[in-house]
């Protein structure tokens, strides 16, 4: 798996740093083994995915020194080795994760972890009772973590066709190329191309733009977040799992964020990001 992602920020009011990094450019590449195991009776229909850490590697750059980039470098690297869990409902959502505590200790580094989680789930937000081609439809999720409140992300997808499985993007080492070189591998799959379409909208129901958990602190938030992606699917026709993924995403902000000691700070920018997750034939065995 590997992802990017490019911010270019400028914050003003309190805690502002002159000198600090307006662009920021961050690359993780990881390789995980997974094992589905059965969950809980407390997640009726879902399942747990133990993943190990095989590898686990990022860059960070900056336009100006920030002495915050080497620690972030270091937490993606802590990961190598490491055993997390997820479970999943039965409906492919992420309901709760073990084992990121002391690996990572920022929100943007535990949010990636459940971010390429959910995408191997190609029933998530998908029509009850499967889907046909030419089919299309609609989803919805809180976009929870950001600093408005109010505001969901919409996705359109459309499940265009049936081709050969192999990754969205030729630059990740596909399964057919890892098979090739393994007399033992299976043979070649077929796959559902479903292309989805990301749009961050309103929400229905209250107008307040600050989240709870800012006004518990005594912060309140107002301004603007939009964001849009693309995201291409390939999913195994004979187990229903991804194959390959890659998404690209724009999030353009401009945010103010008062405290009710009548300090304040406003933060604007874009944020770009693009990922890539790809299934790879296991080299013992050719799975």
């Amino acid at each position: 798996m590997e992802f990017e992602t490019k911010t270019d920020t400028k914050r003003s009011g309190l805690g502002t740093d002159p000198q600090g990094p307006t662009s920021l450019v961050v690359n993780w590449n990881t390789t995980v083994r997974m094992e589905v195991l059965a969950a809980d009776a407390s997640t009726p229909g879902g399942i747990r995915l133990r993943t190990t850490y095989e590898k686990s590697d990022a860059t960070v750059s900056t336009d100006s020194f920030d002495p915050a980039a080497a620690e972030t470098t270091d937490q993606y690297r802590k990961m190598e080795g490491k055993v997390v869990e997820f479970t999943l409902d039965a409906n492919g959502k992420v309901k709760s994760v073990a084992g990121l505590e002391g690996i990572v200790d920022t929100q943007k580094a535990s949010q990636s972890a459940r971010d390429w989680i959910s995408q191997l789930s190609a029933s998530a937000g998908a029509p009850p009772g499967g889907v046909i081609v030419g089919q299309t439809w609609i989803s919805e999720q809180p976009a929870d973590s950001l600093p408005i409140a109010g505001l969901v992300w919409r996705t359109e997808s459309a499940y265009l066709r049936n081709e050969s499985c192999h990754p969205a993007n030729a630059e990740i080492p596909s399964a057919k190329s890892a098979s090739e070189a393994s007399p033992t591998s299976s043979p070649k799959m077929d796959c559902a191309v479903i292309l989805a379409t990301l749009s961050l909208v309103h929400g229905k129901g209250s107008h307040d733009t600050t989240p709870p958990d800012l006004r518990k602190n005594g912060v309140q938030s107002e301004g603007k977040w939009e964001g849009s992606g693309q995201s291409l699917l390939y999913v195994s026709l004979a187990s229903g799992m991804v194959v390959s993924v890659t998404q690209t995403g724009t999030e353009q902000m401009d945010v103010k964020l008062t405290s009710n000691h009548n300090t304040s700070m406003r933060y604007a920018g874009t944020i770009t990001s693009r990922s890539q997750v790809a299934l790879v034939a296991d080299a013992g065995n050719g799975n």
